[in-house]
């Protein structure tokens, strides 16, 4: 993963971490917590899922660019072997005068140089693919990561959302303490 895409990651999970961390320390009823909560978490799980998008349309585009280059370079070598084994060829049929052991020396080494350029255009292209399928499957990777971020953030708010709503006062309780203070301190 680039450096870009590490900071976009942690961007995206302090972002979240400061969303729950705000939203847990404002002023507001349960109920608007856990609604302020839901919204928050819909609106992260969206800007997660575009930026995972975006990442995963640029480096299939990046892959298409590498598997072309790759090719042209297959395509340029493979007519740059074509070219010096038809000039061996061309060279040979002028040279009555050369030996068979030159002659064939010459072949071997024109073969030699058209199969390492094959080679050379072969290994280009595995190597473009193979960085390409790496950069798809780390994208799917932190589209995943960021999921479970977020709803393991939703569900551990959640859950103080219920602990807190257990959590609240007897209000009879209290109602019928202060009505005992005011009969004791107004006996009319």
């Amino acid at each position: 993963m680039t450096k870009r895409g590490r900071f976009f990651a942690g961007a995206l999970i302090g972002g979240t971490a400061a969303a729950v961390v705000a939203l847990l320390l404002a002023p507001k009823s349960g109920k608007e917590l856990r609604e302020d909560l839901a919204k928050k978490t819909d609106e992260w799980l969206d800007v997660a899922s575009d930026y995972t998008d975006g990442f995963v349309s640029k480096t299939s585009e990046m892959g298409s660019i590498v598997k072309d280059r790759a090719s042209d370079l297959g395509d340029q070598a493979s007519d740059l072997a074509a070219n010096v084994k038809n000039k061996v060829s061309d060279s040979v049929d002028d040279m009555d005068d050369i030996t068979s052991d030159t002659l064939e020396d010459l072949k071997r080494q024109s073969s030699d140089l058209s199969d390492r350029f094959r080679k050379a255009a072969n290994d280009a292209k595995d190597v473009a693919e193979d960085a390409s399928e790496d950069i798809v499957i780390d994208a799917k990777e932190t589209k995943e990561a960021a999921k479970e971020t977020v709803s393991a953030g939703a569900d551990d708010l959640a859950d103080q959302a219920k602990d807190l709503a257990k959590e609240k006062p007897a209000f009879e309780e209290v109602k019928e303490e202060l009505k005992e203070e005011v009969e004791k301190n107004n006996p009319e």
